[in-house]
């Protein structure tokens, strides 16, 4: 008979978890290095988004055609996408308070269970290829806009009275005259910094730093 492996078990689950936390720390330094470039390069970024955007919508009208696929959840993919291509009108600015913003994120949350629940009926599909279309169908365009709109020092949460991610046409003046441009993701990690040392701070401990005065 063989012997319990408890501490083999053990062993299993503390390596997964450290595997995950690198994986975790992997993406957040992947995409802050992905938001530097696409804050460099803005006019290449947006013809990316543009030509992504038609690919997607490509995407929608063969699977459409050649695979019927719903008729009701690929129209409204399709009517998703055209929205997102009207915020390439003033990219990489995006006002969050707008109504176009919010129902962008709205209809991507319907968009989501739209799909989520077409797989479900449809038993054949299998996780790797649900995933093949989510990538790019409906996760791909608003990713991109994620890690590539611009906020102002004004209108990022540490520096505004509401604490909310609100953009402003004053603001976006102010950036095109080259003050104060960063990306939102870039915005909403130093935002998180903020606060981690703000939470920090009133427990009586400080984050180390360096020379430079930067977090180690």
């Amino acid at each position: 008979t063989s012997l319990p492996r408890m501490f083999f078990t053990i062993l299993t689950y503390a390596s997964g978890y450290l595997v995950l936390i690198f994986l975790a720390i992997c993406m957040a330094c992947g995409l802050y290095y992905m938001a530097e470039l696409a804050e460099e390069y803005s006019r290449l970024t947006k013809k990316i988004l543009k030509y992504s955007i038609f690919t997607v919508l490509g995407i929608h009208v063969l699977l459409l055609i050649f695979d019927g696929f719903p008729i009701i959840t690929t129209l409204f993919g399709l009517a998703l996408h055209g929205v997102y291509y009207q915020f390439l009108k003033d990219f990489p600015f995006v006002n969050f308070s707008s109504p176009m913003f919010i129902g962008a994120v709205v209809g991507l949350l319907i968009n989501h269970w739209l799909w989520i629940a077409f797989f479900r009926e449809e038993l054949q599909y299998r996780v790797t290829e649900i995933m093949a279309f989510f990538v790019p169908c409906v996760w791909l365009v608003p990713f991109g806009f994620f890690v590539s709109v611009s906020l102002g020092d004004t209108v990022l949460p540490s520096a505004t009275h509401s604490g909310g991610l609100t953009g402003s046409t004053a603001g976006r003046e102010e950036l095109s005259g080259g003050g104060g441009q960063g990306s939102a993701l870039k915005g909403m990690m130093s935002w998180f910094s903020s606060k981690r040392d703000q939470a920090m701070a009133t427990t009586g401990f400080a984050m180390p730093r360096d020379y430079y005065g930067k977090d180690t």
